[in-house]
């Protein structure tokens, strides 16, 4: 009888912070709420207003009959290469190649003379002129400093001549690396355009980051992500990233983080992951991340079948595997995963490629796949076999809706109509079972994830045209996938993507209604941001 005393007061005792008169949206609400109560950082109510949890010290805030949501998720993000790359050359809306030369020889000119020109996500999709660019479009503006600018999807990359000299790359070599492509012309000599693995032979030479600059670039990606109401990541990252988050200020530190390294061995990762989950701080490891294949865009995606308009020479050509995928090394590295119950996860955006992620997680981790909550990354083009397989196997795909509306622009002079209509299955995969959740995939894209939204929602691809309106979802079901689902593909959906009692009281007021018919979603911003129940400057 004590204990149901206790617990009464405890819940009737005033709160912290109270949000009244609002439109509060979280998925397990059967509609919208009115009111919130927030004390010691986790959510005490969410309903109807009540007046006994106001006190003399609760910070009340009127949110206006403004909508409210939980603190977003993304899903699949790279923070600290996304932080580095806010100070970075931007090519992703060049109009075309001049506009493209003009941009790299006004960001080179404002360089210290020998620094190397980096940055990019560059993209020829929506040029009247879809030639991809050569060393020789950027020689002459790059006066001599070698530059290496990526394409937006980050799986091939412009080198220019002084790059490839410095790298040793030329007509007589060297030989294409495994799991890469060196483009060479007919005559044999380098193009500039290295792919997959290949770009390492250029990106190694660039001098990295040092762990300040990694540390300030991480403090930038969070204030860039809060800014669009993003509180919590699962960040694709490298195995030395726990320097950088663990020596971050505490204050800084407005986003939770779910580490995924990018590790060509899974030996001792069990034991980092361990510890962080142990410390019970705002970041841990749950995992590690692997590379099946490419992308579509720079046509190494892993397909069963051919490219559409594949060059002379190359008519059978269907993407390629990463390194370690065909020597069994990636399979080796799962089954170690599975041992010291790790989490596995994998870009796989081929529909071969997703087919073999399914067939080798299976293996590794048996009957206990389903809770390990294995995932797709990307998961863009699937076999029609194999999306009833995601949901039976418990694999997630992880999504980024925003791509869709990308690669609909193209996908259908690449794969065919008939093969498309098995991509970017958000709909079909939900309808099976299985579990979606979405990110940006940040900085390949904009991190806001409100485009995601738009792009799940209408199908819109960036030309204004609607493709594969058949996986279109609604508006709440696009929320699920940033929120209650997102939370629980990195293990804390008993923590966060909900407002309910007893979870982490990360919220945002919203300056627009997503539920809105008319919304403009790229206008959609937190008015208020709070994190663990304190308000939070939302500006990147």
């Amino acid at each position: 009888m004590l204990c149901v005393v206790l617990a009464l007061a405890f819940a009737s005792a005033p709160a912290d912070l109270v949000v009244r008169n609002a439109r509060i949206w979280s998925d397990g609400l059967p509609a919208f709420a009115e009111s919130l109560a927030v004390r010691d950082g986790r959510f005490v109510h969410v309903g109807g207003e009540r007046s006994d949890l106001v006190g003399p010290h609760t910070q009340v805030v009127d949110a206006g009959g403004k909508v409210i949501v939980p603190g977003l998720i993304d899903s699949h993000i790279h923070m600290v290469s996304g932080g580095l790359g806010l100070s970075q050359i931007v090519l992703r809306d060049a109009r075309d190649r001049d506009d493209f030369v003009r941009r790299v020889r006004e960001f080179s000119e404002g360089l210290p003379t020998g620094k190397w020109l980096i940055g990019g996500r560059w993209s020829v999709e929506s040029w009247r002129d879809r030639s991809s660019p050569r060393k020789e479009w950027i020689d002459a503006a790059t006066r001599g400093r070698p530059a290496f600018l990526t394409r937006m999807d980050g799986h091939s990359a412009l080198a220019n001549s002084e790059a490839l000299r410095l790298a040793g790359i030329t007509a007589a070599g060297p030989k294409d690396p495994e799991g890469g492509v060196i483009e060479r012309d007919a005559s044999g000599e380098p193009t500039g355009i290295l792919k997959e693995s290949a770009m390492g032979l250029v990106s190694r030479l660039i001098p990295p980051a040092s762990v300040e600059d990694r540390r300030a670039a991480l403090g930038a990606a969070i204030r860039h992500v809060n800014a669009f109401g993003v509180t919590a990541v699962a960040d694709i990252t490298s195995v030395g990233a726990t320097v950088e988050y663990g020596s971050l200020p505490e204050a800084q530190a407005t986003c939770r983080m779910y580490l995924y390294p990018v590790a060509g061995s899974t030996e001792g990762l069990g034991e980092t992951a361990k510890s962080t989950r142990q410390a019970g701080g705002w970041y841990r490891l749950n995992g590690f991340k692997a590379y099946l294949d490419g992308t579509l865009g720079s046509r190494t995606a892993m397909m069963a079948a051919p490219f559409l308009g594949n060059p002379a020479g190359q008519e059978n050509w269907r993407g390629l595997f990463r390194e370690g995928i065909e020597d069994g090394r990636f399979a080796r590295n799962a089954a170690t995963a599975a041992r010291e119950g790790l989490q596995t996860i994998a870009h796989a955006i081929g529909d071969e490629a997703n087919r073999t992620l399914l067939d080798i997680l299976s293996n590794a981790y048996g009957a206990s796949l389903r809770t390990a909550r294995c995932r797709s990354e990307h998961a863009q083009h699937l076999l029609p076999e194999d999306i009833e397989r995601f949901a039976r196997l418990g694999v997630i795909a992880s999504m980024q809706p925003y791509h869709k509306a990308d690669d609909g622009r193209y996908a259908e002079s690449y794969l065919g109509e008939e093969r498309c209509k098995s991509s970017y299955a958000f709909r079909s995969l939900l309808d099976r079972g299985a579990v979606v959740v979405f990110g940006s995939d940040w900085p390949v894209v904009s991190a806001n994830p409100w485009l995601g939204v738009e792009a799940a929602v209408t199908g819109k691809t960036l030309a204004g045209d609607v493709w594969m309106p058949q996986e279109n979802l609604a508006v709440a079901e696009a929320l699920r996938c940033y929120t209650s689902r997102a939370a629980y593909a990195v293990f804390a959906e008993d923590e966060v993507g909900r407002i309910a009692p007893g979870l982490r009281a990360d919220f945002v007021i919203l300056n627009r209604s997503p539920f809105d018919k008319n919304v403009e979603w790229g206008a959609i911003r937190p008015e208020h941001l709070f994190f663990g129940g304190k308000r939070v400057e939302a500006r990147s």
